[in-house]
């Protein structure tokens, strides 16, 4: 079973979830939040890194008759072709192949784009996380990096939000866990999250971290409580430190066995 650890808002708990439940129930873990992954701070131990690379277009202009085809099925304004002269911009380029494949001379080639890097780290489980690089754009073709490495049985840290990084990060997943905190902005980023997952037609539920702050959040959530993780200032010591929450085991414990039974 593969169980993704969500939510709306950022800085709610999710990856204090998903550390905990991996090591806990001897899980792989893999951290799809590859624009700042931060799982790896809870588990160090010997690693390997491999780079990944995507597809965009170069133009030889000896070849190039400045057509225009190229531009007009990019659509993603990746190509600008002028007069005598074409410009490819890497960043917009969704590496579709459409402008090499279409072009009538054959003047387009695909070559590689450092795009990250994928890192594994074998420590008390087994953690796979990516880490994009400065300035890309894209975070999702890492993500896909990250996920093939994935067996059927894993703990997936996703991005925070409601958008495309945590729509991909999700598809493969039998279960999502949406880590929420009792506070207006987190029930709002909330409410986003959970009509992502009715749309895209994942099976959720709920897990209320910093329980015990003045908000009710549990009477307002259309979704099965998983659990509750106190407010505790220990709780947040130990995280600022990288360190699991070892007195918590039979919390965790019973969330993962309130998605198997879900």
């Amino acid at each position: 079973m593969r169980v993704a650890v969500a939510s709306g808002k950022g800085g709610t708990g999710k990856t204090t979830v998903a550390v905990n439940l991996a090591y806990f129930n001897g899980i792989d873990l893999f951290d799809l939040d590859v624009e700042e992954p931060n799982c790896h701070i809870f588990f160090r131990g010997e690693s390997r890194e491999e780079a990944v690379f995507r597809k965009v277009p170069k133009i030889e202009e000896d070849k190039c008759n400045f057509c225009g085809i190229c531009r007009d099925v990019c659509e993603f304004n990746a190509i600008v072709v002028l007069k005598d002269k074409a410009y490819t911009f890497p960043e917009l380029c969704h590496s579709c192949g459409a402008c090499s494949y279409f072009c009538p001379k054959g003047a387009i080639v695909e070559v590689n784009k450092r795009i990250g890097k994928v890192v594994e780290v074998r420590s008390n489980v087994r953690l796979t996380y990516g880490v994009l690089e400065i300035g890309e754009a894209q975070p999702t073709p890492l993500m896909r990096a990250v996920k093939r490495r994935m067996g059927r049985k894993a703990i997936i840290d996703c991005p925070p939000g409601a958008s495309c990084p945590l729509v991909e990060s999700v598809l493969d997943a039998d279960f999502c866990i949406l880590v929420c905190e009792p506070t207006p902005f987190s029930y709002h980023d909330l409410k986003l999250v959970m009509e992502v997952m009715r749309k895209i037609g994942k099976p959720f539920g709920v897990v209320i971290n910093k329980y015990g702050l003045p908000f009710d959040i549990e009477s307002k959530v259309d979704a099965p409580i998983l659990g509750r993780i106190p407010f505790k200032r220990e709780i947040a010591e130990k995280y600022s430190k990288g360190e699991l929450l070892t007195e918590y085991e039979e919390v965790f414990g019973e969330i993962y066995d309130r998605v198997r039974e879900l």
